[in-house]
């Protein structure tokens, strides 16, 4: 990899494989991938629980996370609840009746990270966490795009 070209391609290729991957447990349970990644990403993050969470961490649209809270909410998988201290925070928490779907799509998640990390040693593993952590850092560090006056390249 000599440019960004390649991060961004390696990137979109990753989300696309990982898409497909865990393409089996949506037509299995009945749930969207949309569904999937709500209910992994509360099951995987305890302490994000809100939908606030889902959209500024997973960088998901705010439309999409909501159509799928309420889905999951009408199919008993969700439980909403306000914040004890600011009723505007709505949490969330899976409930029982998910957690068939939570579990085999959390063991297709493992897999799938298996897979992709076969020909990784542990030392490389641990390299791009310092890597990624760094890049992480750096990002936040970066001015906003918008108030900068536009895009930069």
């Amino acid at each position: 990899m000599n440019n960004i070209l390649d991060y961004l391609v390696t990137g979109k290729n990753l989300r696309k494989a990982y898409g497909k991957y865990m393409d089996g447990i949506g037509e299995q349970y009945g749930l969207t991938r949309m569904e999937i990644d709500v209910l992994l990403f509360l099951y995987n993050n305890p302490g994000h629980d809100t939908a606030s969470d889902l959209v500024e961490l997973r960088s998901i649209a705010k439309s999409y996370v909501s159509m799928a809270v309420e889905s999951l909410t009408r199919k008993h998988y969700l439980e909403q609840f306000p914040d004890g201290s600011d009723r505007r925070i709505i949490h969330l928490k899976i409930r029982p009746e998910a957690m068939d779907a939570v579990r085999a799509a959390r063991k297709r998640q493992d897999t799938f990270l298996q897979l992709l990390f076969s020909e990784v040693s542990e030392e490389d593993r641990q390299a791009m966490e310092r890597v990624f952590s760094t890049l992480s850092q750096n990002l936040k560090k970066l001015p906003d795009t918008k108030e900068g006056g536009g895009k930069q390249g």
